[in-house]
Order: C-alpha cells, then sequence, then structure tokens
C-alpha cells in the first residue's frame, strides 16, 4: 500500500475536499471549515492519506520539542479491518524518525475501545486520564509513544 505524507498546507483541493467529507462522515465532532482553513495556514500540520483517500491521519508537529500530535486517525467503514489505521500510523512514524522527532502523543475517549487497542498494537502507553477532556463531558486518555 502506498501511504502519502505531506504539508496540510501543500494537499490539492480534491483530496482535501475528501479529508474534510472523511472528518464529517467519521468524527462525532468534525472540524469546522474554518479549522481546515486555519490549519492549512501553519506548516506544521502533516498529513498521511493512502492513495484512494480512503483514510487519513493528521498530526501537529512540534520541531523543538520533537514531538508529533496525532490529531485525528480515520479509515473509511468499508475500509476498516484491513490494516490500514496501522499502516497510517507506521509509514508516519517511520518518516518522524528521518526527521528527528522523538516521540508523539495523543488523546482517546476512554470508551473507544478499537482506537485504544490500534494505539496499544502501535506501541503508545496510556500515561495520563483527562477528566471531561472532550465537549460532551467524556474522557480521554492521553497516550504517548517514543519513537
Amino acid at each position: 500500500m502506498i501511504i502519502k505524507g505531506q504539508k496540510l498546507s501543500e494537499v490539492d483541493h480534491k483530496t482535501l475536499e475528501i479529508l474534510k467529507s472523511l472528518d464529517r462522515a467519521q468524527f462525532p465532532f468534525p472540524w469546522s471549515e474554518k479549522s481546515w482553513e486555519q490549519a492549512q495556514l501553519v506548516d506544521e500540520y502533516i498529513v498521511f492519506y493512502n492513495v484512494d483517500v480512503t483514510c487519513f491521519c493528521l498530526f501537529l508537529m512540534s520541531p523543538l520539542e520533537k514531538l508529533a500530535h496525532l490529531l485525528k486517525i480515520t479509515v473509511s467503514q468499508s475500509d476498516r479491518g484491513k490494516g490500514l489505521g496501522k499502516e497510517l500510523l507506521r509509514s508516519a512514524f517511520m518518516q518522524f524518525r528521518i526527521q528527528g522527532l522523538e516521540r508523539s502523543i495523543l488523546e482517546v475517549e476512554t470508551l473507544n475501545a478499537p482506537a485504544i487497542a490500534l494505539y496499544e498494537r502501535c506501541g503508545f502507553k496510556k500515561i495520563h486520564l483527562h477528566k471531561k477532556f472532550y465537549s460532551n463531558g467524556a474522557d480521554a486518555h492521553i497516550m504517548e509513544k517514543y519513537l
């Protein structure tokens, strides 16, 4: 499988529209149009996706901290169970190591067992429980992986 990684600011319009559509279809609280527009203005947002754009993961990079913050990862309903999420993360982490980054962090809702299982398979460890992290009052595990 071919995974493409690039700055969000460099993603072509057609691909960006597909990414936004996936975001709206898969997340209970997708980004607003304004959030996408603002993220495109900042070179530190990096997105990885497959050639069919049926999955993606989005990171906010902090080079000074040698950190990649996973903000979003999703796989279309029809492509789940094929290992695409793990492949996205593997590709991203390989690129981050080349760039000299040392760790990645993320937040995940405590009741999202499939996502937690994926993150643990990819080497993330729970480091903190953040009560009422999400706007709906849900708790989140803060997870970290050393690259």
